[in-house]
């Protein structure tokens, strides 16, 4: 009985590595890489035009991005220390812009976060690339007006640039034709709108990005104090459907908003004890910033059902085993 068990085990196991094997080898996945590249070029001119010094990432840390979504843990020991793979480098942002002569800082920055298997979407990986971003003294009018101007740069480049891969992928270009200001909206507008699926819809119904504005999530993101329960934070939704694609926000930064927002999110203070010490000191700046997933970005552009779709190796949740 046990060596039927292995044998069947073992022909799933030679199944899933075909499919493996056959989603790296698909026709299309150059032309979407091709794509994906001359994305990262033209935002990498877009940063150093713009005086947004690169820092390169860091993979663990001994604190990282608490989330306001469960995921399974992702610690280990190391020295005798308890470390994290990185979830996101927001804190990494605000404290190297502590250094008084950096302004401006972005990061490609590789994101593990293991998902729970229901969030196996079309739209969510568990491990991705997120170009994060953050400007010392900045507002969220800031942030709006760079991410807008990125876009935009970065479209027009992809257009003049790919037009041999869009033909190969067998789409045209025209939803790429974004500039200008982008809408704002509250979630508060679009819930009264649309009902709790408020958000898919009103992608759906979009046809070019607009801002979506004022989340209650994660503590750093700062509280408008003239307005309580106002939160000075935005998404960025993509058109067409495809929803979510960067989020951001101004940041706490003084000690007692810090230490009010971690209760409230019962958090461990802790576990943050030394990001707590420091902005005791005052040595936390005023910053806002985002980041945006490449591969949603990626998704978009190239018009692709499934965020899968345009990655070489599987990172889709709850497929419940990977080959490589």
């Amino acid at each position: 009985m046990k060596t039927y068990v292995l044998k069947d085990e073992r022909e799933r196991e030679l199944k899933l590595l075909d499919e493996a094997i056959e989603k790296i080898k698909r026709k299309k996945l150059p032309s979407i890489l091709k794509i994906q590249q001359a994305i990262l070029r033209s935002v990498d001119d877009y940063m150093y035009k713009n005086g947004v010094v690169r820092l390169l990432p860091n993979m663990i840390s001994p604190i990282t991005d608490p989330l306001c979504h469960s995921v399974e843990d992702c610690d280990f020991t190391y020295g005798g220390q308890r470390f994290n793979v990185t979830k996101s480098m927001i804190f990494h942002k605000q404290l190297a812009l502590s250094n008084p002569y950096l302004q401006k800082i972005y990061i490609v920055s590789p994101n593990v976060r293991l998902e729970l298997p229901e969030r196996g979407d079309v739209r969510h990986l568990f491990e991705f690339t997120q170009v994060d971003f953050e400007f010392k003294d900045a507002t969220m009018d800031t942030i709006f007006e760079f991410m807008e101007g990125l876009i935009g740069q970065v479209f027009s480049y992809i257009k003049r640039e790919c037009k041999e891969e869009f033909e190969k992928l067998g789409i045209g270009t025209s939803h790429l034709d974004i500039s200008g200001s982008f809408e704002k909206h509250t979630t508060q507008e679009l819930r009264a709108k649309y009902g709790e699926d408020f958000e898919a819809i009103a992608s759906k119904k979009a046809t070019k990005p607009f801002w979506l504005i004022n989340h209650k999530r994660e503590f750093y993101d700062a509280e408008d104090l003239e307005n309580k329960g106002t939160y000075k934070n935005y998404d960025l939704i993509w058109p067409m459907g495809y929803v979510e694609g960067l989020s951001g926000g101004e940041r706490e930064y003084e000690y007692d908003r810090i230490i009010t927002r971690m209760k409230e999110a019962g958090m461990d203070e802790e576990s943050m004890k030394d990001y707590i010490e420091l902005a005791k000191r005052g040595e936390i700046p005023k910053t806002a910033g985002a980041g945006f997933g490449v591969e949603r970005m990626t998704r978009f552009v190239c018009q692709q059902d499934d965020i899968d779709g345009v990655t070489v190796f599987s990172r889709k949740p709850g497929k419940g085993k990977y080959i490589f």
